[in-house]
């Protein structure tokens, strides 16, 4: 049985590089549900175009469960995160990306009005824009691997794809250092590393249309920057597996972080009844928030 598509599946998103280095902060349901906003936009929608989000297609494209109140926690969450950003004119944005956001229920649905500051940064786009594919965009798991990839993607069609960054810059823009307090989340390089880098590494290099590596540069004994060097895989395709475990297929890639080619190597190691058992105790360790690394960990389950 084949699984279900949807009309976005291949669609193209469209941002301002404003947008694409910004500071701010959002979960990676609440990144799913912009990036379908995002899919819908059109340059010609009146200033207060009402997009509408489906749970049931939201689920379709990422092969994850979407309960209702998980949307409901999103939406609720969504309208209060706010952006900050530098403009092309030098001037500085902090703007709020929805306007408002209503949770229809009984139907699955979201309806979300963008705020009218950040509406011109899809549409009115001239020279200094990034381009994403929305079937990568969503199905990577971890919200800095989503961040990660459109950084990336800002340069993919640079003639020169390597680019430093100072690792304090880096940390602002996926706000792990607090703004007021100065705070940051994960002060240790080793512990940026471990559990931001790598994990977008593992997930990016598997599954999107372009990879990266990087080094680390010193300061002294400190890790002052980071040296980013971007590949674009142009063209590459996105394997669609048909067939009766087509769904065991979409979780395992795009909930549990394999890649496609250790997704088919689990399929023919072992039994369908061994799989979803050893997914079902996956899934209470990511519940509890026992994993780091979601995809490291499966791999190893299943020794592939």
């Amino acid at each position: 049985m084949k699984p279900a598509h949807s009309a976005l599946e291949g669609a193209t998103l469209w941002q301002d590089n404003a947008l694409t280095v910004a500071r701010y902060e959002m979960t990676a349901l609440e990144k799913n549900i912009l990036y379908m906003v995002m899919a819908s936009i059109r340059k010609d929608d009146a200033p207060n175009t009402i997009y509408k989000v489906s749970a049931k297609e939201l689920m379709t494209l990422t092969g994850e469960q979407v309960r209702a109140s998980d949307l409901q926690k999103a939406t609720k969450k969504l309208i209060t995160r706010y952006f900050e950003t530098i403009l092309p004119s030098g001037n500085m944005l902090q703007a709020t990306f929805v306007a408002s956001a209503e949770y229809i229920t009984g139907q699955g649905i979201i309806e979300l009005e963008l705020s009218q500051k950040v509406r011109p940064l899809y549409v009115e786009l001239k020279d200094r824009f990034t381009t994403l594919q929305l079937h990568t965009a969503l199905t990577l798991n971890s919200k800095y691997a989503k961040r990660l990839y459109e950084l990336f993607s800002m340069y993919k069609n640079l003639s020169d794809k390597t680019f430093r960054i100072d690792v304090q810059e880096l940390k602002e823009r996926l706000d792990l250092i607090d703004a007021k307090t100065g705070k940051d989340r994960y002060e240790k390089w080793t512990h940026f590393k471990n559990r931001v880098l790598d994990p977008a590494e593992h997930e990016i290099n598997g599954k999107a249309d372009l990879s990266f590596s990087y080094e680390p540069i010193k300061r002294g004994r400190s890790v002052a920057q980071i040296e980013f060097t971007v590949q674009y895989q142009r063209g590459a395709p996105i394997v669609a597996y048909e067939g009766p475990n087509a769904a065991v297929f979409g979780r395992l890639t795009m909930h549990f972080g394999l890649r496609q080619d250790q997704a088919n190597k689990v399929l023919s190691l072992h039994q369908l009844t061994d799989i979803n058992k050893k997914l079902h105790q996956i899934q209470i360790r990511i519940v509890n928030n026992e994993l780091e690394n979601i995809g490291a960990y499966t791999a190893k389950i299943f020794g592939v």
